[in-house]
């Protein structure tokens, strides 16, 4: 496998390489008399950085980060976030997760870094530009330095493996302040509500799970009742999954509704999305709400939408069958049903539901090309091979 080379401002660090490079780099610069070869190829390393992106290259910014339980510093909660922004009009790619164990904030930076690069292979990115504002975890990246902390080294391999892949990595430091969006992903992925305050170890007791929990992980509800993020993360994703949309709040006899505001702060992206969705169909009257019948898919789609794709396609001409938005395939919208294209909504409804799938739409649709007949009595299929027209039921 090629070497693989980390570019940090405009200097290009070898991670497989040993210390000689600076050796060999020193007499190949006395053989040429001067720094005309250098300076260009830290020209060139510079303009590769600050070109524009790509569908195979992303600006990776990456935060880990930490909070101890109380009267015990050995436990607690770690999480990290990660934001990878693309070319414009690609989606920006985000990581978050909440660790399955405690560590240090400095090695959930590692795991930060470790993750988005796993990230950014699976989806095929090929160059990656990463800033963090950790110097311990920059030096140790891009000078190779030696590591007294056996579990460092694992995590700098496991990097170092992941950047072999790509064709080119760039990691740079920036101030924290440019990390605000990966840091607020860690934060939620964790329950940490507000900014913690360096030195500040207070505790506040919740009302829900009665736990003294740290103060930077508790909710101040717009009605002033207060409670931890993990308990108002069940809270609401048990109201999700039921569909009770709006969401009270959960002191008893509290009138107040919580805004989806409020809960985009402790709240991870897959439920917050959940929670966007259920507020999006409880605003559909019920007469109006058309579900996808594929069971893949099965979005809410809205009526007008699907009458207004359909006035611009002529594909199918029949005024009940639309096109879901989502998974493109047909559904009639009088039946509720994957549109049925051998038979009029009619003659699909005065089918037995128990012979409305596809298998038996099928079958009905052979019958009428093979002339077949049901019995009136047992519902079987007759096929007349001689004789008159008379059935005589089994």
């Amino acid at each position: 496998m090629r070497d693989q080379e980390v570019f940090v401002d405009g200097t290009s660090v070898n991670l497989a390489r040993d210390v000689r490079l600076e050796e060999d780099e020193d007499e190949f610069r006395s053989c040429c008399g001067d720094d005309e070869v250098w300076k260009e190829t830290e020209e060139l390393v510079k303009e590769e950085s600050e070109e524009d992106l790509d569908e195979f290259s992303v600006k990776m910014f990456f935060k880990g980060m930490s909070i101890a339980e109380a009267g015990d510093s050995g436990s607690g909660s770690s999480g990290i976030g990660v934001v990878m922004e693309r070319s414009k009009d690609v989606p920006v790619i985000q990581v978050q997760k909440r660790l399955d164990f405690y560590v240090d904030e400095h090695v959930a930076d590692y795991l930060a870094l470790m993750d988005g690069l796993a990230e950014a292979i699976q989806n095929k990115i090929s160059r990656v530009c990463a800033f963090t504002d950790s110097q311990l975890l920059y030096d140790q990246i891009t000078c190779g330095e030696k590591l007294g902390i056996p579990l460092l080294v694992a995590l700098r391999e496991r990097i170092a493996e992941h950047t072999n892949s790509l064709e080119a990595f760039v990691l740079k430091i920036v101030p924290s302040t440019d990390l605000q969006r990966p840091l607020q992903l860690a934060q939620v992925a964790i329950g940490v509500i507000s900014s913690p305050v360096k030195g500040d170890k207070s505790f506040e007791n919740c009302s829900i799970c009665c736990e003294d929990k740290p103060a930077v992980m508790m909710m101040t509800m717009k009605c002033s009742h207060k409670f931890c993020s993990h308990c108002m993360r069940i809270y609401v994703d048990g109201k999700v999954q039921s569909f009770q949309v709006p969401i009270r709040c959960p002191q008893v006899r509290c009138k107040y509704y919580i805004s989806t505001t409020e809960c985009r702060s402790f709240l991870p992206l897959a439920l917050y999305e959940s929670l966007e969705t259920a507020f999006a169909e409880a605003d559909v009257p019920n007469s109006n709400r058309i579900y996808c019948p594929y069971p893949n898919c099965s979005v809410l789609l809205d009526p007008r939408e699907c009458l207004s794709a359909r006035a611009g396609s002529s594909s199918q001409s029949d005024n009940s069958c639309v096109e879901c938005l989502v998974c493109r395939r047909f559904i009639c919208m009088e039946c509720g049903v994957p549109w049925h294209s051998s038979m009029s909504c009619e003659e699909y409804q005065s089918l037995p539901l128990e012979e409305r799938d596809a298998a038996d739409i099928t079958l009905h649709r052979l019958a009428q090309t093979n002339r077949w007949r049901r019995c009136q009595q047992c519902h079987r299929m007759i096929e007349l091979t001689q004789g008159c027209y008379h059935m005589t039921c089994w």
